[in-house]
């Protein structure tokens, strides 16, 4: 049988009418504000869990290949400067050594 509004209400009021009022309402703040087939067991957290970490460990295996392709292309672009540095001071180089007497 759902339960409603209604139905809590009729419940709150007659177990007011048997318990009183403190009593009702302490007994009331224990049933859930929805119904039963609304509650979270632990078993759907788990799943939800479960699911949220497979798309999680998706997401890093893409960002993960992501990071290490714009790593890679940094580092060769890296060493292409120094490769043009070494270069341009090896020819200042020779250039100052023929310039010696």
């Amino acid at each position: 049988m759902p339960v409603d509004d209604r139905t809590r209400l009729n419940l709150h009021r007659r177990l007011e009418a048997v318990l009183g009022h403190e009593e009702a309402d302490a007994l009331m703040a224990h049933l859930p504000p929805v119904t039963w087939n609304e509650v979270a067991t632990s078993g759907d957290v788990d799943q939800a869990v479960e699911r949220l970490g497979i798309v999680l460990q998706g997401e890093m295996q893409v960002l993960g290949s992501n990071t290490r392709t714009e790593f890679v292309e940094a580092m060769n672009r890296r060493i292409k400067r120094l490769v043009a540095f070494a270069a341009a001071w090896t020819t200042v180089l020779a250039a100052l050594v023929r310039l010696i007497p």
